[in-house]
């Protein structure tokens, strides 16, 4: 049979804005002081209405869980203010010298029961200075926010599918460990499961989560310097390079299966009568965390601002055009290196580092994995009325994180469970697109690209590895090609 869910979604935006010059320079520059003055007011909506069948759970594509009725929305009232300030121009080691700064303020209303609400500030500080023709300076400092969105605030809870290969009660684990045994009790199981209660089904678990209305904005410390170079004595080429450093404190995020679990049985004996062992909900038949999402609501996977995300690295932009009598030959390369990568989804949790690692705890936010080195470089020659390029995609090699599966350690008694695994590793992936353009009149244009030339599959690292809901089709597709070679044709046609 088939299935229908209607989403709708709605925004009203009023907006005002002032902004000029103060008519009226620096003692040392020639460009007035600029500014910007400003509000907005906007109306955030969306509404999901799912058939009957939607609504029962495991009727559909195998999910386990129900896809529930939404409605939400919130509303933003800001203010805000800039100011652009060039400091010194056509001075000694002082082409140009310009300060800006900017801040607004942000406050929420939120639909909901209890009506929540919050406010938000935000603000920036940001610097360029030139010397000479050739280099420029920049750096900037800004505190951002990032506020829930409508389905993290209104999304109904709900019990689906997580990947989980290892249950600290499966089987004979507990056997003989009274502190083990008492914890899984706490969670519903009973004492004449212990010893048969079976592991995961399929390496998937059970698990409860859903939208927050309490949810509040997640607040960013970034900082990046860097420069951009254009040398007068090197015609057509241009390179910039950046350093950034991005915290995210209250981020908005869910636990990971193993921190639920750590939370546990990494902290027997005193856990087995608290939240951290209790909020797990077992089949009350097997004592397992997999069956009915009537009877077994699994691992809470309760959304929440107790995460923090910290990233940081290097940015570079090479570009470079040489122009021939009847053609140009551009070069440009656009790379990242990534320094750190961490991700904390509670205080309790572990902080993990997932620079070139993939697991289902480091891509559980995403879907996504974070290479060490990342480039894309696009070479083109463009005559009048063709152009031919190959654009290069690297991915850098990646190991898979070791202990990704529950790793708790019981006071006194050591590791629970032997989940460290020898890493297995993605290799580096080299992707290239090869496109054509043709001008076929002044107002028809042709343009062809075959995508993912050499036809490179994607690594197959099985269900179990990344996260249920992004990573069911054994690889990650928000990372490598799961299409393989495809081509494409496009007409433009300008009236």
């Amino acid at each position: 049979g088939q299935s229908v869910t209607i989403r709708d979604t709605s925004i009203a935006q009023v907006r005002g804005q002032i902004s000029g010059d103060f008519g009226a320079a620096s003692p040392f520059g020639t460009t007035p002081i600029g500014f910007a003055v400003g509000a907005e007011y906007r109306d955030y909506g969306a509404k999901t209405s799912p058939d009957i069948l939607s609504q029962i759970p495991g009727e559909l594509g195998g999910a386990g869980g129900a896809v529930l009725p939404l409605v939400g929305g919130y509303t933003v009232t800001e203010g805000f203010g800039e100011i652009v300030l060039p400091l010194l121009e056509d001075m000694p080691f002082a082409k140009s010298l310009t300060i800006e700064a900017g801040i607004r303020q942000s406050h929420y209303e939120i639909d909901a029961v209890g009506d929540p609400s919050y406010n938000a500030t935000t603000w920036k500080v940001a610097g360029t200075w030139q010397p000479v023709d050739d280099i420029k300076i920049r750096s900037n400092y800004q505190r951002a926010v990032r506020a829930p969105n409508i389905g993290e605030l209104f999304a109904p809870v709900t019990t689906g599918l997580t990947s989980l290969t290892t249950d600290p009660c499966q089987l004979g684990l507990p056997v003989g460990n009274a502190q083990v045994i008492a914890a899984c009790i706490a969670q519903g199981a009973t004492a004449a499961q212990i010893g048969t209660i079976p592991s995961p089904a399929a390496g998937q678990a059970n698990q409860t989560s859903g939208g927050n209305p309490f949810v509040g904005p997640e607040t960013a410390d970034t900082f990046s310097v860097g420069a951009v170079f254009t040398p007068t004595f090197f015609d057509g080429f241009t390179a910039s390079i950046d350093y950034y450093k991005i915290i995210v404190n209250g981020a908005i995020t869910n636990p990971t299966p193993s921190d639920v679990l750590n939370a546990c049985f990494g902290a027997l004996p005193g856990a087995t009568t608290t939240p951290a062992c209790t909020a797990t909900r077992r089949n009350p038949a097997t004592g397992g965390l997999s069956g009915s999402v009537a009877t077994t609501a699994g691992l809470p996977l309760t959304l929440s601002n107790n995460g923090r995300l910290e990233t940081s690295g290097i940015d570079f932009t090479f570009a470079y055009a040489y122009k021939f009598d009847a053609a140009t030959l551009s070069l440009a390369l656009n790379g990242n290196w990534t320094d750190r990568s961490r991700f904390q989804a509670t205080p309790s949790s572990i902080n993990r580092e997932c620079v070139g690692k993939y697991s289902i705890n480091c891509s559980s936010q995403n879907g996504s994995i974070q290479p060490e080195w990342s480039f894309q470089q696009r070479t083109t020659l463009a005559f009048d009325s063709w152009n031919v390029s190959l654009l290069w995609r690297y991915i850098d090699s990646v190991q898979q994180e070791t202990g990704a599966g529950f790793t708790g350690t019981v006071t006194g008694i050591g590791p629970l469970v032997g989940t460290q695994m020898n890493a297995k590793a993605i290799r580096a992936y080299h992707y290239f697109d090869l496109g054509a353009g043709f001008n076929i009149t002044e107002n028809l244009t042709l343009n062809m690209l075959i995508a993912n030339l050499a036809n490179e599959q994607p690594p197959q690292v099985g269900s179990t590895i990344g996260t249920t809901g992004q990573n069911s089709g054994n690889t990650y597709p928000s990372t490598y090609d799961a299409l393989g070679r495809r081509y494409s044709v496009t007409v433009g046609l300008k009236f």
